[in-house]
């Protein structure tokens, strides 16, 4: 691993679509914030172009920033209004090997705070077809954008990974910690049967705008608490958008990095397939709930059919499989509550989020937001399936947002 310059490029990123000022937010306009949501409003339908490939969004406050394979867009959450769009400007996402390109990974923005602002990043490829002597290439860039005002920050271009040339999957950026984000970028060969069989990590400081390290055959998939969680891949690897790494050997490894300099904080090999989620809080999911900085599994956070995990960005996270939900301290790691399947007093819900001491979840017909720090029953809701949300709106899969009014 060895420090490396990035250098700028990859399209101006310049054009700011603006709407006209009947649509614009204006000064004064301000969301109420409700900490946490227990009442939402009528479904609001974004002014989203349907046609456009969507790698996933983001809120920060009461904004929605959704990232395309055309643009970077912001919407406010109140009143559905589109505030800003920020054009990629590459010339072409698609890398131009033959078939189709079916990506179904879900990459939403990054924020990160720099010199006083709030920056939103992504990474994206832009493909050039050589021309005489020239070969064909495909260059990674990671660019950030101005939050309030949708204006391009800075774009850099990230070094060319080892051996390998860049995929038709789009790269992501993992997170941002420290002053520093984490960039994972798939690759391939000519002979890769899967979408990707390999992947380069990088490490990028934002203040100075340089690679602190580089590391091949290391696919990240989360970053916590300092540490980048990701699968360290053999040479029979290949990766599967819905369904992360594989192996017909146990070549595979389940490993956690330093974010500061890259080196193996822990390590567990021998694996077939490794697949993450990232759970936030100092937690991810691969199979059962584990420690990021230690790669252990939390006691309660144990294995269950169709695990899935949520934190509520303050002190609980909830597990929940088809045997059983369990509420876990974020810091003691000891088991607050736990609902079963099999318990005859009460219906084991479905969570679908959680927010600040709640609980989002499904009963039956019901909805219902429960005490993270309890278990009980706080009171119902109606109308929000919470894919996402915050103190201003609750939005579904399908970016349908629903304005917090209580």
């Amino acid at each position: 691993m060895a420090g490396l310059a990035g250098c700028s490029g990859g399209g101006s990123g310049t054009d700011v679509e603006v709407p006209d000022a009947s649509s614009a937010a204006k000064p004064g306009d301000e969301a109420k914030a409700f900490d946490p949501p227990v009442e939402f409003g009528e479904a609001v339908k974004l002014p989203v172009d349907e046609r456009v490939k969507s790698w996933g969004f983001a809120q920060l406050g009461p904004r929605l920033y959704e990232r395309t394979a055309a643009a970077l867009d912001a919407y406010d959450t109140g009143s559905g209004r589109r505030l800003w769009s920020s054009a990629i400007g590459r010339k072409d996402w698609y890398t131009g090997k033959e078939g189709g390109v079916s990506d179904d990974q879900r990459i939403p923005p990054v924020f990160a705070r720099q010199e006083g602002r709030t920056d939103v990043l992504f990474a994206y490829a832009d493909y050039t077809e050589g021309a005489g002597t020239e070969v064909d290439r495909t260059d990674v860039y990671l660019r950030a954008v101005d939050a309030d005002s949708g204006k391009v920050s800075w774009t850099m271009r990230l070094p060319a990974p080892t051996g390998s040339t860049v995929s038709d999957l789009e790269p992501a950026v993992v997170g941002a910690e420290e002053e520093t984000a984490v960039v994972r970028v798939l690759t391939s060969t000519d002979e890769s049967s899967g979408d990707s069989e390999s992947a380069t990590t990088y490490a990028v400081d934002l203040e100075k705008r340089q690679v602190t390290w580089q590391e091949d055959r290391f696919a990240a998939e989360a970053l916590d608490s300092g540490v980048v969680v990701g699968a360290q891949l053999g040479d029979g690897a290949w990766f599967q958008s819905l369904d992360g790494w594989h192996s017909e050997e146990t070549d595979l490894g389940l490993v956690g990095r330093a974010l500061a300099d890259g080196a193996p904080r822990w390590k567990q090999e021998g694996r077939s397939s490794v697949t993450v989620e990232p759970v936030g809080g100092g937690f991810f999911v691969t199979g059962s709930l584990r420690d990021s900085r230690t790669g252990k599994p939390v006691p309660g956070g144990t294995d269950g059919t169709f695990l899935h995990c949520v934190y509520d960005r303050r002190s609980v996270v909830v597990c929940d499989s088809k045997e059983a939900v369990r509420g876990i301290d974020a810091r003691s790691r000891e088991v607050l509550w736990t609902i079963s399947a099999d318990d005859p007093a009460r219906k084991k819900p479905d969570v679908d989020n959680a927010w600040h001491g709640a609980v989002y979840a499904r009963a039956d017909a019901d909805s219902v937001i429960l005490d993270a720090r309890t278990g009980r029953d706080r009171r119902p809701f109606g109308g929000v399936d919470p894919y996402m949300l915050n103190e201003y709106a609750a939005v579904n899969f399908d970016m349908v947002v629903y304005p917090a009014i209580g």
